[in-house]
């Protein structure tokens, strides 16, 4: 038969097994001697077995009791942990969130929008999940959270909910280095004077790539590279001029904006979590947090 044992009298056993005395225990917890006497009685009777032996100096376990006393001692020590959880926070938002994104946006974007995130609310930890691109599938598994960008007028991701933070920018750029021996362009006709560093075919379905492509032909293009964050060393290290997303160049000291292309050739920046996810309240913070400071930094 299952017991519904009440936990002070858990507790008043625990004081009384610790310091082999009644009165000893009635001390400690500030209650009289008779009362402890009853809860022990109690627990007693309810687990149909004899905890202590009572004699003139006291009392001692018995082997049932000693039996009992460390799952006692365990019970104490996890309401002290579960006290202490919850009040770490003060009944503010804790916990990890799983955040899935492109490895440019990990790199360039994010850290500074999740360092004042973690300013704000340092009770939640981020596990940051980078991805090849914002087409890749997100597994509810391993993400709670993802940010996509999405090129203008095209679909992914329909599984998902979320919102639109804004348009990411693009500019061609180049290094300091490279600029004071290449007069700067002024317009996109100037570039057949430089050097350009391209992309791939994999990043060729971009809408400012595809610009890029069909508006430069006879451009002397000396580098290829396979992503964005490729273009940006190449750029850094003076081999020409590359487009990039304003948020990989803008914070680069040593590059230079020369360049801005049209504003509608810049991929769509979208929040989006799997609709079954549980919506807690640290997943509340983070998307709300993140909806107003990011597009500050687009």
């Amino acid at each position: 038969m299952q017991h519904m044992l009440d936990w002070d009298d858990l507790r008043i056993f625990r004081t009384t097994g610790h310091f082999g005395s009644l009165n000893a225990a009635a001390d400690a917890l500030g209650i009289h001697r008779s009362t402890v006497q009853r809860r022990i009685d109690r627990l007693e009777t309810q687990l149909g077995q004899r905890l202590f032996d009572r004699g003139p100096d006291g009392v001692s376990l018995t082997a049932a009791g000693e039996r009992l006393l460390p799952h006692a001692e365990n019970m104490a020590d996890e309401t002290v942990n579960l006290l202490r959880e919850a009040d770490v926070d003060h009944g503010r938002p804790a916990g990890l969130i799983r955040v899935g994104a492109t490895f440019n946006l990990a790199f360039g974007l994010l850290p500074r929008a999740i360092g004042s995130f973690r300013d704000a609310f340092p009770e939640i930890s981020i596990d940051l999940i980078a991805t090849p691109d914002g087409y890749s599938p997100v597994h509810p598994d391993d993400i709670d959270i993802a940010f996509r960008t999405l090129e203008a007028g095209t679909r992914g991701h329909d599984e998902m909910i979320g919102r639109r933070l804004g348009d990411l920018p693009v500019a061609i750029y180049g290094s300091k280095p490279y600029l004071r021996k290449n007069p700067a362009p002024t317009e996109f006709s100037d570039l057949k004077n430089h050097r350009l560093v391209t992309c791939g075919d994999n990043l060729a379905h971009m809408a400012a790539m595809k610009w890029l492509a069909a508006n430069t032909s006879g451009v002397n293009s000396v580098y290829r590279a396979s992503s964005m964050l490729l273009l940006l060393a190449a750029v850094r290290e003076d081999i020409g001029l590359a487009c990039l997303p304003c948020y990989l160049g803008e914070p680069e000291p040593g590059l230079v904006r020369v360049l801005d292309l049209a504003p509608e050739l810049g991929a769509n920046l979208w929040i989006l979590r799997h609709p079954h996810h549980r919506d807690t309240a640290r997943m509340r913070a983070f998307s709300e947090f993140m909806s107003n400071h990011i597009p500050e930094l687009l």
